[in-house]
């Protein structure tokens, strides 16, 4: 079995809610969450209300991305940037983004850090539909 890991920016907002979601859409998996600029403590209050609205997981707490990440997972990114930021430091890094797991084009899941409820639920719903079309 493979060790998946979405990956955001500071691992509060979008990549909590893809891992709590595919959590609980794939049980029997190895998969968790990490940033790249990691500087909170928890996850940020909007994607946990999502969270708990829905009945999911609790995520792991907010965690720096490590080469030991990188090097043990399958990488699943947010958007264009975080997937140049982590070749440009590991080059052989198994790495893509959520839209290209999903089988569809580059597409950035679009960041709700400091937005509304409703963008943090919009970004919510375009993870859940790109995480049911996974085939791992």
């Amino acid at each position: 079995m493979d060790k998946i890991i979405f990956v955001c920016t500071g691992n509060t907002c979008r990549s909590p809610l893809a891992e709590s979601y595919a959590r609980m859409k794939y049980p029997d998996m190895d998969i968790s969450s990490r940033g790249l600029f990691v500087v909170e403590e928890r996850t940020n209050s909007r994607s946990l209300n999502i969270i708990e609205e829905n009945n999911l997981p609790a995520p792991t707490p907010p965690k720096q991305l490590t080469a030991e990440d990188v090097q043990k997972a399958k990488l699943v990114v947010m958007g264009r940037s975080h997937k140049e930021a982590i070749l440009g430091r590991w080059p052989d890094a198994d790495v893509r983004l959520v839209s290209e797991y999903a089988g569809e084009t580059s597409v950035d899941i679009p960041d709700p850090y400091g937005g509304t409820q409703s963008q943090y639920e919009e970004v919510f719903l375009h993870l859940k539909e790109y995480i049911e079309k996974f085939n791992w």
